[in-house]
């Protein structure tokens, strides 16, 4: 770990066989997306076909829902439009952490106790793996439009503060 982190309150929803793999080759981005639905914990470990999932989900309340562990991989986003992957077959999903933020993708806001669980979220996996660049899903498949209307300045601020408050 690099720095401490105050230990954030996470249930665990684990993700069935079929909704994850063990082929992780490393970390590098977090990539933030909307579910376009509401509680969708079953959805992304069990129910979706074909497989969909991720590594949190972050509810509206601001709970915090673990579907994947951290070293495997969840399978949130097809392949980039942009940037260095696919590259030998590599997949986005081997070298991403994912957060799923449960909003409809309509233009609903986004409330602050939610934008505090991901910036602490990833503010814990920052302390744990280093430096990750945060992009948002449609950032690397030009077909996907999420996280729709995130308030991204936000959620910098508040990343911002916390890291403050955790930094010596």
């Amino acid at each position: 770990m690099l720095f401490p982190t105050p230990p954030l309150s996470i249930v665990d929803v684990p993700a069935d066989a079929k909704h994850k793999a063990y082929n992780r080759l490393g970390f590098r981005w977090i990539v933030l997306h909307h579910t376009g639905g509401t509680d969708s914990r079953k959805w992304l470990s069990t129910t979706s076909s074909p497989p969909v999932s991720c590594h949190r989900l972050i509810a509206r309340s601001g709970a915090i829902y673990k579907i994947v562990p951290d070293f495997e991989v969840a399978f949130t986003q097809g392949p980039a439009d942009i940037g260095p992957l696919p590259e030998n077959g590599q997949n986005v999903n081997q070298w991403a952490l994912s957060i799923e933020i449960e909003n409809l993708g309509n233009g609903q806001d986004y409330p602050i106790e939610q934008l505090r669980a991901i910036a602490a979220q990833i503010v814990e996996w920052q302390a744990a793996y280093g430096w990750l660049a945060i992009v948002h899903h449609q950032w690397i498949q030009t077909n996907k439009i999420d996280p729709y209307d995130f308030p991204r300045w936000q959620l910098d601020e508040l990343i911002r503060d916390y890291l403050r408050q955790v930094l010596p």
